[in-house]
């Protein structure tokens, strides 16, 4: 781990995502990152989602403020606007780098450098059980 003057009594832990429609799968993902630390929690933009899935049914001001609700003392949500996650892992000096498995071809730069500081990578475990966004949006439309 990086060490600075003072050490830190917790991890920061940057974990993203769209959350288009947040669903338990979303929660328990996002409680799961907050055990581990102090927790950065990406939003991807609504220009974001745009350009690398569809436009959002929700606009991201409605959506940081519905995970705001969810976050402790010390968390953050930060809006995402670019998808390469180890700038926001630079930028935020965060040790733990939570992701799910699908993504982790696409972050490998980000995958590398939370390596190269000895820090820790953490794959969130999927929710079978739980609604996705795609089963929503099935059911919905």
């Amino acid at each position: 781990m990086r060490h600075t003057a003072i050490t830190r009594c917790k991890m920061r832990v940057y974990f993203n995502g769209s959350f288009d429609i947040i669903n338990c799968g979303h929660i328990r993902a996002i409680k799961h990152a907050q055990s581990l630390g102090t927790l950065f929690l990406g939003v991807n933009s609504d220009e974001l989602m745009a350009w690398f899935k569809r436009e959002p049914i929700i606009p991201y001001v409605q959506r940081a403020e519905m995970l705001l609700a969810l976050m402790r003392p010390g968390d953050m949500v930060i809006k995402t606007d670019e998808p390469a996650a180890i700038n926001y892992l630079k930028k935020y000096a965060c040790d733990v780098y939570v992701l799910t498995e699908e993504w982790k071809d696409a972050q490998k730069p980000a995958l590398d450098y939370i390596e190269s500081i000895g820090g820790k990578i953490v794959y969130s475990p999927r929710y079978p059980d739980i609604y996705d966004c795609t089963t929503i949006r099935k059911r919905v439309y």
